[in-house]
């Protein structure tokens, strides 16, 4: 007599990224579609946050046991006003250097916390919805996960916070550093 699980025909295990996309049932691997000849990459979502630094060393970590490249990500959002009318705020100008100022303030964080390290980075600036961007930054260069800081602001209560939302948006992992 045999039993119920001796029965069944064996089904072969699929790791999370792999599909039954063929019509003849063969496996595809989405993710390897695009292999980086570079090795593991990870992205970090910096801004001007205390949680930033932590972040960013928790990324720096973690590419230098992995042997991975960073790409440290600020993310210029715009105003909430511009958000609903589609149009820019009334200090455009005031906002502007601003803006360029926390993005010298983030590169100099990065260059200071990645300088010394024993391993490859890079920094981008990219303008919009933070979780927006970041997903999109990690789906177009492959990213093996995404680093970013606890959310500190009161608005994250109504929009939500921006690792939430990343959760959402992305197929790797995401991890948020406090």
């Amino acid at each position: 007599m045999t039993t119920p699980a001796e029965s069944r025909p064996e089904r072969p295990r699929r790791s999370r990224d792999q599909h039954l996309d063929a019509p003849d049932g063969r496996t595809t691997h989405h993710r390897d579609d695009r292999e980086r000849a570079d090795g593991p990459l990870i992205v970090v979502g910096v801004d001007t946050s205390e949680a930033s630094p932590h972040a960013l060393a928790y990324a720096a970590g973690a590419a230098r046991r992995m042997h991975a490249t960073v790409l440290v990500a600020y993310i210029r959002s715009l105003g909430t006003s511009a958000y609903l009318t589609g149009v820019g705020p009334m200090g455009v100008d005031i906002t502007a250097e601003l803006a360029d100022r926390q993005i010298a303030a983030a590169r100099e964080l990065a260059t200071e916390v990645l300088c010394d390290l024993p391993l490859r980075w890079s920094f981008t600036v990219r303008c919009g919805d933070p979780a927006v961007e970041l997903a999109r930054l990690a789906d177009d260069n492959n990213a093996d996960s995404i680093v970013v800081g606890r959310s500190s602001s009161r608005l994250r209560r109504l929009a939500g916070s921006t690792a939430a939302r990343l959760l959402r948006r992305t197929r790797c992992p995401v991890t948020v550093v406090p």
